[in-house]
């Protein structure tokens, strides 16, 4: 039997999300992301409206075009300005019970002890509902941001990634055992120091030696998520991922993207319920398809053009503005970010422009009656494999009450979503919301298992 579908949303600590110039939109809240109230009612929404996890992507730089920042940059708030999402957090957990939360971190950017000391924070604060987005920056005008050489070419961003993870994994798994922390006032002694040990890593990119100082949260490790879809993203997903963000737009696509990294890890010997799939979806309904479809076009009236050209060229170091329109897109060559390179494979520049400058980053779009919406959800799941939804909307929160109210109690109906708990229903682990209950840490077929200190046995 089939488990239920992953609902999860996307969000950016900014004003604007993927199509740049809505933020102007008279429905648009997004301007309200600098006041706190503003995240805390949307974690309430979601969680009260059936979503398993809130999504917050991040961004260190911002466009950079002929080697100036165009004055439409900070016109539109293309990734600019954009705030640190880890800090809402908190927030947000403290008025949720079950609603889980996966942060975007660079390993080509933060230190793998001071991330890891973060998210492991972040796990105990929220009762074990964090993940870790694992991206590799690529952005040029990152290293001048922090006074920092060159970013490696693209291959070699995740080789230092592979490394970033597996000292991660020695700080999460391998410096306190379980039976570590005592808590004991009355003996007064907190924590058996012969069950804390120290970490030794000397690589090729990073060095670390000493003690963790977070003891063990609920996951231990956070839910690694990953997104990209270049040759080396897919292997360093297989390897590390349980949960990955795929680029697609039609369900052939997709099932070859599924099957493709379920093959690749069931290689390197996990097992088949390692992973799970999200695809990005935006829905807009209306009392009939042509209601919808009027709406849809009203939230695209407000892209700015010349925003979205900026914004592709942040994410890519490409500028579609200076490829020849009769050209393939296969031909497109980046050492930056080749997710939003890869998703046009096959298709001619003028094509690829068109439909970026038109969508943005945004794949699935459904219009139509919430009825219609959830036929065509489930018949994509059906026919590629995918394992849930990752919500873009055009305006917050109105997209997501839409969702909520109209296109859940569907889902629900038809079984394809988990049923709405009850109000004394028990918290649970990010982890355990998607893998199912008693799923707290990662399985023994994780690499990260290899680290962890076998259980002692107990002392007479």
């Amino acid at each position: 039997m089939r488990p239920p579908l992953l609902l999860s949303a996307f969000e950016i600590n900014a004003p604007n999300l993927t199509s740049q110039g809505l933020w102007a939109h008279p429905e648009q809240h997004t301007d309200r992301y600098l006041d706190l109230e503003h995240w805390t009612s949307l974690a309430r929404l979601l969680e009260d409206g059936g979503f398993d996890l809130l999504f917050l992507a991040d961004s260190p730089g911002y466009p950079v075009l002929g080697g100036t920042t165009p004055d439409v940059t900070f016109e539109q708030g293309v990734e600019m300005p954009t705030n640190d999402p880890l800090l809402l957090v908190p927030a947000m957990a403290a008025v949720t019970r079950r609603l889980g939360f996966a942060v975007t971190s660079s390993t080509s950017l933060e230190g793998p002890y001071p991330n890891a000391r973060r998210f492991a924070t972040l796990d105990h604060l929220t009762r074990g509902r964090i993940g870790w987005n694992v991206v590799t920056t690529s952005s040029p005008v990152v290293s001048d941001l922090h006074g920092r050489a060159p970013l490696a070419p693209h291959d070699e961003r995740y080789d230092m990634a592979d490394e970033h993870l597996e000292l991660s994994y020695r700080l999460f798994e391998g410096s306190w055992e379980d039976a570590a922390v005592l808590h004991d006032g009355q003996a007064r002694r907190y924590a058996d120091p012969r069950r804390v040990h120290e970490v030794h890593h000397h690589g090729r990119y990073f060095r670390c030696d000493g003690y963790f100082k977070v003891e063990p949260s609920p996951q231990r490790t956070p839910v690694v998520f990953q997104a990209g879809a270049s040759e080396r993203g897919r292997e360093f997903a297989a390897t590390h991922a349980e949960v990955v963000f795929l680029q697609g737009r039609d369900a052939a696509t997709l099932r070859a993207q599924v099957q493709d990294l379920r093959a690749r890890a069931a290689r390197r010997g996990r097992g088949p319920d390692a992973l799970r799939t999200l695809v990005g979806l935006s829905v807009v309904l209306g009392r009939d398809e042509d209601h919808a479809r009027s709406r849809l076009e009203e939230y695209l009236s407000w892209v700015d053009q010349e925003a979205a050209r900026a914004y592709y060229a942040s994410m890519t170091g490409v500028d579609l503005s200076a490829l020849d329109p009769r050209g393939d897109f296969s031909d497109v060559r980046t050492e930056g970010g080749r997710t939003q390179v890869e998703r046009y494979r096959g298709e001619t520049v003028a094509r690829a422009r068109a439909d970026f400058l038109r969508f943005g980053m945004r794949e699935f779009v459904f219009t139509g009656t919430a009825t219609a919406v959830v036929d065509a959800m489930e018949r994509l799941v059906e026919e590629s494999g995918v394992d849930g939804f990752n919500l873009t909307p055009f305006v917050v929160p109105g997209s997501y009450r839409e969702f909520c109210e109209q296109v859940v109690p569907e889902l629900r109906r038809r079984g394809l979503v988990a049923p709405a708990p009850g109000g004394d229903a028990p918290g649970r682990t990010l982890r355990e919301a998607i893998f199912g209950a008693g799923r707290r840490r990662l399985p023994p077929d994780h690499p990260a298992a290899r680290y962890r200190h076998p259980v002692p046995e107990e002392t007479p």
